[in-house]
């Protein structure tokens, strides 16, 4: 009865107005639209057809700040995705949003009193979509999943009993986690982000094997399978960055795999240092923990102890050197003191790179050919050295 209500209401606003109108969810999926008025553009016709807009336009629409108004506003037009301006009017029962109520507009020539005919039908719109609003199952895990995961034994025990009691807890032999955030500065709100988040996490296939959680502009997913994940991860962030149209761009950590749910905790911290070093630039847009090595440890650090105060008084000898033989002693450490592959990714003679090392004892007294302890000191330094420079760098 409610959805009849609300497609009388719009189809009677759209022929009022002799304008194509639309209602869409808060991400921007489309609930119900109105007959075509002559002015619909490639945006329209394409969302009417497939029952749902492309990310492009609906990114675009979101990276407005659509999310966060409270009174009637212009969506501009986008000549690079087929979209003409639109009028969008916030749909809000209590203060919490339900819905868009969009309106054609690409000439901008909407009346006053037509706008007032727009708000009035879109307070109406607010009391038949409370009637019908019901939290996704998504959103039900939102919860489940952080308590999962939580330093709270009793609220991780809770959780396991709930998700016992919903039968999928047997589904979870091993546990993998997945943290997946926004990296650096963004010109787009939160809401934007979650939003993408959501939607590239959905799908018409949900894994039974998966519980996600999405809050603000991270994301928490929890797998029974790691099997070709940083392929399937790699596509998420894909989808995401569909729907953010250049306003941000996200980045992901694979944690440890483990049995049970008792490691989910344990996967998510190791999830949290893999995504630290893929925002810090230290790896790719998906890092995994197992391929980190040392550098994961490092990023246990927190970023208030970062410092030059760290490093080991090695690093501050061979710094003090030479660049030169500083590029040489990371690339002879690098390939594990192997020294025919380091003079060849050096492009120079294994005599010269003996030379350039003896030359280091000589001026330091740091012998990185025969004293492991002096190895074990450069090494860490050199890569804590990177996680310092890339932890100062500003945010773009």
């Amino acid at each position: 009865m409610t959805s009849r209500a609300v497609s009388g209401l719009i189809d009677g606003l759209a022929a009022e107005l002799s304008r194509s109108v639309v209602v869409n969810d808060p991400a921007m999926q489309m609930l119900y639209a109105s007959p075509h008025y002559g002015d619909e553009d490639p945006v329209r016709i394409r969302a009417v057809l497939d029952h749902v807009a492309q990310p492009a336009a609906r990114g675009h629409v979101l990276a407005q700040g659509v999310s966060t108004w409270t009174r009637t506003g212009l969506i501009p037009a986008n000549e690079a995705i087929g979209m003409h301006a639109r009028v969008c009017v916030p749909v809000r029962w209590e203060g919490a949003l339900l819905g868009l109520l969009m309106v054609m507009d690409a000439d901008q020539s909407m009346t006053t009193a037509e706008l007032g005919r727009v708000n009035e039908s879109a307070r109406e719109l607010a009391l038949l979509l409370h009637d019908e609003t019901t939290a996704s199952a998504e959103d039900t895990d939102d919860q489940l999943v952080l308590d999962l995961v939580a330093s709270d034994p009793s609220a991780r025990r809770t959780a396991r009993q709930a998700l016992h009691a919903s039968g999928r807890a047997g589904r979870f032999t091993t546990v993998t986690a997945v943290e997946i955030a926004v990296a650096g500065a963004t010109t787009t709100t939160t809401a934007h982000v979650e939003v993408a988040l959501r939607q590239a996490l959905s799908g018409s296939r949900r894994p039974a094997g998966r519980l996600v959680s999405v809050t603000g502009d991270r994301a928490v997913v929890l797998l029974d399978s790691p099997q070709a994940l940083p392929e399937r991860i790699a596509d998420v962030l894909d989808r995401v960055h569909e729907f953010a149209l250049g306003h941000f761009r996200c980045v992901a950590g694979i944690g440890s795999t483990g049995e049970g749910l008792d490691h989910a905790g344990t996967s998510l911290h190791r999830a949290g240092l893999a995504r630290r070093a893929a925002a810090l630039g230290l790896h790719g847009p998906v890092a995994a923990w197992e391929d980190l090595g040392a550098l994961g440890p490092l990023l246990s650090i927190p970023d208030s102890a970062l410092t030059e105060a760290l490093l080991p008084h090695e690093f501050h000898r061979l710094r003090a050197a030479d660049s030169q033989l500083a590029e040489t002693v990371r690339v002879y450490l690098d390939t594990a003191g192997n020294g025919p592959l380091a003079a060849e990714r050096l492009h120079v003679h294994r005599t010269t790179l003996y030379y350039r090392l003896g030359r280091l004892r000589d001026l330091t007294g740091l012998d990185v050919v025969g004293d492991g302890g002096t190895r074990l000191a450069l090494h860490a330094g050199l890569v804590l050295a990177d996680v310092i420079r890339q932890s100062e760098q500003p945010s773009t």
